[in-house]
């Protein structure tokens, strides 16, 4: 039964008898000592829930209550044959990428094991509901513990009838099992039989079919051998062939040198008879061109040129046809340049005085061209001085221009001051400055001032003095309400930032209130100045 795969695994607990008085004192003690087994349970390894997808399907016991009936016993062994060909499938359906998953989540649950505070293992770690079932029912009574010895008897009776229907079964299957493998055997030795003779007839033909194509190939390859030595023969007698041509061609080319060479040296008189050859040859035409042509001296023009050489032979003209003749030439040609060595040592001092004087006329002339180009240089660097000089002039000019007389002139205070005056005029006179530049407008409105202001001092009483005293007593108030406010606002504002910083927000930062006399020299003293002296 331990080695049959297909067994049932029913752990039945031994039966233990102890006196009514050592179970109440084992309940006490184990009730003080160790706490409920649901409650302080220690985990260390990963929850069930997140190993479900990769748990693989394993050999659990059978619990009592799916044993309802004592006849499904018998056939327990059909039913554990589906639930293995389920959990073969079920296994094959994991894919490759999820089996190392499921082996490392196998030695997890092998390496982290509860912490029981028990160490021996009572039959309730395997079957929950034992002291509650019999004969696969479930017993609802409060007293279930009473029926523990007949439960125990009624499993140990199911228990051998399993043991002997599985071996009923094995013994009447063994003759069956016999008759189906002596099938199979003869089954696979028909076929291997017949797989051998179609490996022999497959070995004998393809034995055939190799000797025959080495035949073939031995056939082709002497065909070969002897289409190669052909073609290395070929190749000798063209190349032999070729280098005659080659030396013929060359030789022929000397030979038409010599004879251009022979012809030029013949008078003129015999040349103009024999007008006719060089014609035919192409003397005169090509003159002293001794045959060297732009293509390319491959076999086929030299080929083509011989041929065409030889087609149209023409019997050559020689003036020449002693060696004596050629000799006389070339003695006539020697004391001719005797002759001319002569005349040329004859005039050497005129070539020497010649020499001389352009030696002179060189130094002479770059006598001149250094001081030519002196000239040059001291009107170049002229030019560049007046240039620059001209260029510093027009910078200054411009400085000026656009600097102190716009700073004088075209500025915005200027402007301002300008339209002011008019205005001032326009107030006064009650008419519009025209044709009056602006020191004149200045100048008639301060004599209206002046004249004015003696007027008013001529005119002067208590009456004025007390509209002067009220109006400066306003202003005095008015300054001495503006301090009072303006403290009033530093602590309104020390206020705000106190009670945002209770708040924890930052602080509003605000510019200093600073008086007009300030703010005015600060916005003097930023405005950049142009500077126009150098």
């Amino acid at each position: 039964m331990d080695k049959d795969t297909h067994s049932v695994i029913i752990n039945v607990s031994k039966q233990r008898r102890f006196s009514t008085e050592e179970k109440k004192e084992k309940i006490k003690n184990f009730s003080t000592v160790t706490p409920k087994r649901t409650h302080n349970r220690i985990i260390s390894k990963p929850s069930e829930a997140t190993l479900k997808v990769y748990a693989i399907p394993e050999n659990k016991p059978l619990p009592v209550l799916q044993l309802k009936n004592d006849c499904t016993l018998l056939s327990y062994k059909f039913y554990s044959k589906i639930q293995d060909y389920h959990r073969q499938r079920k296994q094959f359906s994991i894919p490759i990428h999820k089996k190392h998953k499921i082996l490392s989540t196998d030695y997890r649950q092998r390496l982290h094991v509860e912490a029981s505070t028990e160490k021996i293992k009572t039959i309730l770690d395997v079957d929950e509901d034992f002291y509650n079932c019999i004969n696969g029912r479930i017993f609802k009574h409060e007293q279930g513990a009473q029926y523990k010895s007949l439960k125990i008897n009624f499993n140990k009776k199911l228990h051998i009838k399993q043991q002997v229907g599985h071996v009923r079964d094995c013994a009447l299957n063994i003759e069956l099992n016999q008759k189906k493998e002596l099938e199979i055997y003869n089954n696979a030795l028909r076929q291997v039989t017949d797989q051998a003779k179609y490996f022999d007839q497959f070995i004998s033909e393809d034995y055939r079919k190799s000797m025959m194509l080495l035949e073939q190939g031995d056939k082709l390859i002497s065909e070969v051998d002897k289409i190669k030595t052909e073609l290395e023969n070929l190749a000798g007698e063209t190349f032999f062939i070729t280098s005659k041509l080659i030396g013929l061609d060359y030789r022929y080319g000397l030979l038409q040198k010599y004879g251009r060479f022979l012809y030029y040296l013949s008078p003129p008189s015999w040349r103009a008879g024999n007008r006719d050859f060089a014609r035919s040859v192409e003397i005169e035409a090509k003159g002293f061109d001794l045959g060297v042509s732009s293509e390319e001296d491959t076999f086929t023009v030299i080929y083509e040129k011989l041929r065409k050489e030889c087609s149209k032979f023409v019997k050559p003209a020689l003036y020449f046809t002693e060696p004596k003749d050629l000799m006389d030439v070339f003695e006539r040609i020697e004391q001719q340049q005797l002759n001319h060595f002569t005349h040329v040592s004859h005039f050497s001092p005129y070539t020497k005085m010649l020499n001389e004087s352009i030696k002179l006329l060189e130094d002479n002339v770059a006598e001149e061209s250094v001081l030519v180009s002196e000239t040059i240089t001291y009107f170049k660097e002229l030019v560049e001085f007046s240039e620059q000089r001209c260029l510093f002039l027009e910078e200054k000019f411009f400085k000026i221009l656009h600097g102190l007389f716009y700073e004088s002139v075209g500025t915005k205070d200027v402007l301002k001051l300008f339209f002011h005056l008019e205005f001032c005029y326009e107030k006064v006179y009650a008419e519009k400055p025209i044709n009056k530049d602006m020191i004149a407008v200045a100048e008639s409105l301060e004599a209206f001032y002046l004249d004015y202001s003696k007027r008013l001092d001529a005119l002067r009483s208590d009456t004025v003095d007390r509209a002067v005293n009220i109006c400066l007593e306003t202003e005095r108030r008015q300054a001495r309400n503006a301090i009072k406010a303006a403290k009033e606002l530093k602590l309104f504002n020390l206020l705000e930032r106190n009670l945002l910083r209770a708040h924890g927000l930052p602080p509003k930062i605000t510019p200093p209130v600073l008086p007009m006399t300030t703010t005015k020299q600060a916005k003097i003293t930023s405005k950049p100045r142009r500077n126009c002296k150098e």
